[in-house]
C-alpha cells in the first residue's frame, strides 16, 4: 500500500476517534444540573364556614283554590221561572237568604188551599165519628144498669159496640189530611229559592220565563267564608308540618303562607292546615294536606280576593331541631357525605346525619359544627387527606340560603399551579 493511499484511509479514521474522545471528556466533565422538587398539583376550591344561625326549613305545595262548600241550584218543583234576582248571575255576591229564583206557584196555592179543606172535611168526621162513639158508650152503661144478662152486655164489650174502628179510621184520614197539607205548603215554600249562606254565584244557567223542572241544575254557588286548598306533600315532609290527626287533637293547624301572581304582583293571604286527605294520591305517593283561609274573597288594600280556580303557591314554615346547623345543598355528596376542609388545608371526608336536604339547602343535625369549613365547589376525584388550595376563606356571616331561594352560587372554577389548567367535573 502507498503512503498516500493509507493517509486516505487513517485520516478519517482518526478525525472519528478524536471526536469520541472529545465527546466522552465532555460529558464526564459537564456539571450536574440543579435539582428542583417536583410540583404537587392542588386544586383551588371555595368553602363556607358553617354558622350557628339556621334558616328555618320551607316545605313547598301547590294547589288550587276550592271554595269549602259548594252546591248545586237544583229546583225540587217544577214550574216557569217567573222571578230572577241580578245577583243570580256568574261571578255576583249574594247574601244569606236572598232571593235568587222564584217560580210560578200557582198550582201550589191551589193544591195547598184544596187540602185544606180536606183536612176541615177529616176534622168533622173525626168529630162526628167521636161523638157517635160517646153516644153508644152512654147507651151501653144505661142498658147494664138496667139489668140485662152478663152474655149479651159483658164487662167488656165488643169494640165495634163502642165504634171504635170507626174512631180510629176518623183519626187516620185527619192525619192523612194534615200530611197532605204539610206537603202542599212545603211545595208552594219551593218555589222560592233563596240563598242559603253569603257566598257567591259559580255559574247560572237559567232565567226568567224559562220552564224548569225538578232535579234539573240551574247553576252553582260557593260559600265566600272559608275557602280550601288540597296540596301534595311527600311522606317525608310531613314531620315538618303540623297538622290535627282526629278528630279529638286539639294540636292547632300550623299557619301556612299562600302566594299567587295575580294582577302583575306577589300577593299573600294566611291559611292554616287543618287536615290530612282521605287518601294517598295513587300516581304521585304523596300525601293530601287541606289548607283552610278564612274570609279570602274579600279585598284587603291593594291585594285583591282569591278566586275559585286560582292555581297557588303553600309555603309551610318550621324552625330546625335544636343543634342542627344549615348548609348549601350543594356541599352535601352522596352518601350523606360532606368535605370538611382542614387548617392544613386538607380534605376531610366526614358522615354527617342529613334531618332534611332541600333544593338549595340542607339541614344537618349531626357531624357538622359551628366553624367548620366546608367545600362547596365540585371537585372530579377527591381523597380523604387531598391536599387543596383556599385562598379565600371568607365565611358566609348568615350561613346557608332560603331552601327555596335562590343561593348564592358558592362554586369556584378551578386553578392550578404554574399557570397549567385543573379539570373540574362535577360530582
Amino acid at each position: 500500500m502507498s503512503s498516500s493511499r493509507a493517509i486516505r484511509v487513517l485520516l478519517p479514521l482518526g478525525i472519528v476517534l478524536v471526536a469520541l474522545v472529545v465527546t466522552v471528556m465532555l460529558i464526564r466533565l459537564r456539571p450536574e444540573p440543579p435539582k428542583r422538587p417536583a410540583s404537587i398539583r392542588r386544586p383551588v376550591i371555595q368553602v363556607q364556614r358553617v354558622t350557628a344561625e339556621t334558616a328555618a326549613v320551607h316545605v313547598r305545595g301547590f294547589g288550587t283554590v276550592r271554595a269549602k262548600r259548594a252546591i248545586e241550584i237544583v229546583p225540587q218543583v217544577s214550574g216557569q221561572v217567573v222571578e230572577k234576582s241580578a245577583d243570580f248571575e256568574s261571578g255576583a255576591f249574594f247574601g244569606a237568604g236572598d232571593l235568587l229564583l222564584k217560580i210560578d206557584d200557582t198550582d201550589y196555592a191551589l193544591a195547598a188551599e184544596r187540602t185544606e179543606a180536606e183536612v176541615a172535611r177529616a176534622r168533622y168526621n173525626l168529630a162526628l165519628a167521636e161523638e157517635e162513639a160517646e153516644v153508644a158508650r152512654r147507651e151501653w152503661e144505661q142498658l147494664r144498669r138496667q139489668g140485662r144478662s152478663d152474655d149479651l152486655y159483658p164487662d167488656e164489650p165488643n169494640p165495634l159496640v163502642f165504634r171504635e174502628p170507626q174512631l180510629e179510621l176518623a183519626r187516620a184520614e185527619l192525619g192523612a189530611a194534615e200530611a197532605s197539607l204539610r206537603q202542599a205548603r212545603v211545595n208552594l215554600a219551593r218555589c222560592t229559592i233563596a240563598a242559603p249562606f253569603d257566598g257567591r254565584v259559580m255559574r247560572a244557567d237559567v232565567d226568567a220565563g224559562q220552564y224548569v223542572r225538578a232535579g234539573s241544575s240551574l247553576g252553582a254557588i260557593y260559600s265566600t267564608d272559608v275557602a280550601e286548598i288540597t296540596v301534595s306533600i311527600p311522606d317525608a315532609d310531613l314531620a315538618w308540618i303540623r297538622v290535627p290527626q282526629n278528630r279529638d287533637d286539639q294540636t292547632e293547624g300550623q299557619p301556612v303562607d299562600i302566594r299567587a301572581d295575580f294582577s302583575g304582583a306577589i300577593h299573600h293571604w294566611e291559611g292554616h292546615a287543618v287536615r290530612l286527605g282521605g287518601a294517598i294520591d295513587q300516581q304521585s305517593r304523596q300525601v293530601p294536606v287541606v289548607i283552610e283561609v278564612t274570609d279570602p274573597y274579600r279585598r284587603k288594600g291593594d291585594r285583591p280576593p282569591l278566586v275559585e280556580g286560582m292555581f297557588v303557591e303553600a309555603i309551610f314554615t318550621t324552625p330546625p331541631p335544636d343543634g342542627a346547623v344549615t348548609i348549601p345543598r350543594t356541599a352535601l355528596r352522596p352518601g350523606n357525605h360532606v368535605w370538611v376542609v382542614t387548617p392544613e388545608q386538607r380534605i376531610e371526608i366526614r358522615s354527617v346525619t342529613v334531618a332534611r336536604a332541600g333544593v338549595n339547602a340542607a339541614v344537618i343535625t349531626a357531624g357538622l359544627s359551628p366553624g367548620d369549613d366546608i367545600c362547596v365547589s365540585n371537585l372530579q376525584y377527591v381523597t380523604d387527606g387531598m391536599e387543596v388550595r383556599v385562598p379565600t376563606r371568607a365565611a358566609v356571616a348568615d350561613g346557608a340560603t332560603d331552601d327555596d331561594t335562590t343561593a348564592k352560587d358558592t362554586t369556584a372554577k378551578d386553578a392550578t399551579a404554574d399557570g397549567n389548567a385543573a379539570a373540574a367535573g362535577g360530582h
